[in-house]
């Protein structure tokens, strides 16, 4: 082919990408417009617009000051320190992505692209690079409404078009990292390298870093002092320990990653910008090859197994021993209590890290962390911030997290006419379906319940926070932990059998205003849902604790109070899987989602 008929076959696929990608931003904003005719999504889309203005363009042309005079009042020491923090940070989530993240994983196409670019005479690289450039578009936007409309990078002193430039590398490095990093585990497992034994490899890297640290621990213990806060002691202990070797190789990227974000001029920003947009390139080619390995290695397992199928069919291949299934997360009886088959098969679909021995082995694995803090002498203080920040996730995990599980009970819709026919009433499918991401929720919750009771029982009490009454208040809590899930999870659940035009899936998409308005609306929801299953509970538990403190002192109060309020909160939920149950029994899918 000419270098002539190479380049206009470059500029045809150019163009025909380009046009695709202006027609579908175009048809997206045209459906979303057209869709604001119906009442579910006109107020969600007021309330949606009522909370950008109040929190996002009512400020968007007001001085920006305020938050430079707060990097200004810090110390010159810790300010310069900022860039080397935000590395740290990146530093180990890069490295919990690779310990936590699981298998499987898909090429980034919609139907409509398989339907109509797969057939097209494009090369998988050209598709996939494709893909890539249009995930772009959004990490683009967002980049530039933060640093060109709302001002968020002024507070560092240089020019917001600056910041916006350096969040857009970031952010589309990251995306990159990522989505290639995925594909690479997938090409691993594929190679040998499972799931677990990849995960016992991650933790070994962190041990050794944290062998590597150790002859610093004398530095390090200066960065919490006993009294007042000294910007120059925790300056020398943090740099003390981000440049020290390894860490500071693998700072070293990280730190041109972010430094164009924190340049004060343009010089400055100039001669960061060359480091960052090589490693942006870089993470491209990864990306690329990455899933273009992939793709050729999934079309050649799939070209072997049609062969394989072939010559079994033929007869000139024996059978083969099938293979050993994947272990259930429990042992499930072939008759008994409906509700457990729900539980196991969310268990299977949600892979093997939501297990007992997961739990209990973060539970080991934290005890044995905080038992090494509390052996240093800066324990105490360490161990009281770090119980704080645990009880304040706790709160916001109970009042947020069922707005991260409700995708699971939401996606009843797709299944439920499947349910219907099976010999089940309304009730056992509505405790079934909750039953999963109750118990998710709850082990997540009562870990976060140990780890911050554990913090303040090594933390020694004060006046009446014994550890006695702290361990006494943690079981209290953890016996209210799972009613109380329940609850807040039974409001998703409702939304989907009450409004399932608001969830249905295939309907209208998951983005927009309207639908940010809706998940506000829900927001409320769970707030007003929460204070009327906590009032009657809390006046029970009152009179409970007034009892018991008075008969037989303040830890009996605390357990009988807790015992109260968890009778409480179960037959309310007893109360509404009734309610739910019956307008599942009354439930007609074909007639909902006209």
């Amino acid at each position: 082919m000419s270098a002539a008929a190479a380049d206009n076959r470059f500029v045809a696929v150019a163009g025909a990408f380009f046009y695709l990608q202006a027609t579908s931003l175009y048809n997206n904003l045209r459906r979303r417009l057209l869709r604001l005719r119906q009442p579910k999504y006109l107020l969600g889309a007021l309330a949606g617009a009522a909370y950008m203005y109040a929190f996002v363009f009512r400020h968007m042309w007001q001085d920006s000051g305020s938050s430079a005079r707060a990097l200004q009042a810090m110390p010159p020491q810790l300010l310069q320190d900022l860039p080397a923090l935000a590395a740290l940070v990146l530093l180990l989530v890069l490295w919990l992505d690779w310990l936590f993240a699981g298998e499987g994983v898909a090429l980034g196409f919609t139907e409509t692209e398989i339907a109509f670019l797969f057939p097209a005479p494009l090369t998988r690289t050209a598709l996939i690079q494709y893909s890539l450039l249009r995930s772009q578009l959004a990490i683009f936007f967002s980049s530039f409404l933060l640093g060109l409309l709302l001002r968020r990078g002024a507070a560092f002193g240089g020019h917001p078009l600056q910041y916006a430039t350096g969040l857009w590398l970031l952010l589309s490095m990251g995306r990159l990292h990522l989505l290639a990093a995925a594909f690479t585990r997938q090409r691993l497992a594929q190679a040998g390298l499972r799931l677990w034994p990849r995960r016992v490899l991650v933790v070994g890297v962190g041990v050794l870093a944290l062998a590597c640290l150790w002859p610093l621990r004398s530095q390090l213990a200066v960065t919490i002092p006993s009294g007042a806060v000294d910007a120059d002691s925790l300056h020398r202990g943090f740099r003390a320990l981000v440049d020290s070797r390894p860490l500071a190789w693998l700072l070293l990227p990280l730190q041109w990653a972010v430094a164009p974000i924190f340049a004060p001029d343009s010089a400055s920003f100039l001669r960061a910008l060359l480091p960052a947009a090589g490693l942006l390139l870089l993470h491209y080619l990864w990306a690329v090859r990455a899933q273009v390995s992939f793709a050729e290695a999934s079309i050649a397992q799939a070209r072997r197994h049609a062969l394989r199928q072939t010559a079994r069919r033929e007869g000139r291949l024996r059978e083969r021993a099938p293979s050993t299934p994947r272990r259930a997360p429990f042992v499930l009886a072939a008759t008994g209590f409906p509700a457990l088959a729900f539980l196991w098969k969310g268990l299977l679909a949600m892979g093997p890290v939501y297990r007992l021995r997961s739990w209990l082995l973060a539970c080991l694995l934290s005890v044995i962390a905080l038992q090494w803090v509390a052996a240093q002498p800066w324990a105490q203080p360490v161990l009281l911030a770090v119980g704080l920040v645990v009880v304040m996730i706790g709160g916001w995990g109970l009042l947020f997290g069922p707005m991260f599980m409700q995708r699971s009970v939401q996606r009843l819709l797709e299944y439920l006419d499947i349910l219907k026919a099976m010999p089940l009433g309304g009730r056992q499918i509505a405790l079934g379906e909750l039953l999963t991401p109750v118990a998710v929720m709850s082990f997540a919750l009562w870990l976060l319940v140990w780890v911050g009771a554990w913090c303040f029982v090594l933390a020694g009490g004060k006046g009446v926070f014994t550890p006695e009454l702290v361990v006494v208040a943690a079981m209290g809590v953890a016996l209210l932990i799972p009613p109380l899930c329940g609850l807040m999870l039974c409001l998703p659940f409702a939304g989907t059998v009450y409004f399932p035009a608001w969830v249905a899936p295939g309907k209208g998409g998951g983005r927009g205003v309207e639908v940010m308005g809706q998940r506000m609306i829900f927001m409320a929801g769970y707030l007003l849902a929460l204070t009327l299953a906590l009032v009657p509970a809390a006046l029970l538990a009152g009179l409970g604790f007034l009892l018991g403190n008075w008969l037989l002192g303040l830890p009996a109060g605390i357990g009988l109070a807790a015992a109260c309020a968890c009778v409480v909160l179960g037959l309310e939920l007893n109360a509404v899987l009734t309610v739910l149950g019956r307008r599942i029994d009354a439930f007609d899918v074909s007639q909902e989602l006209r």
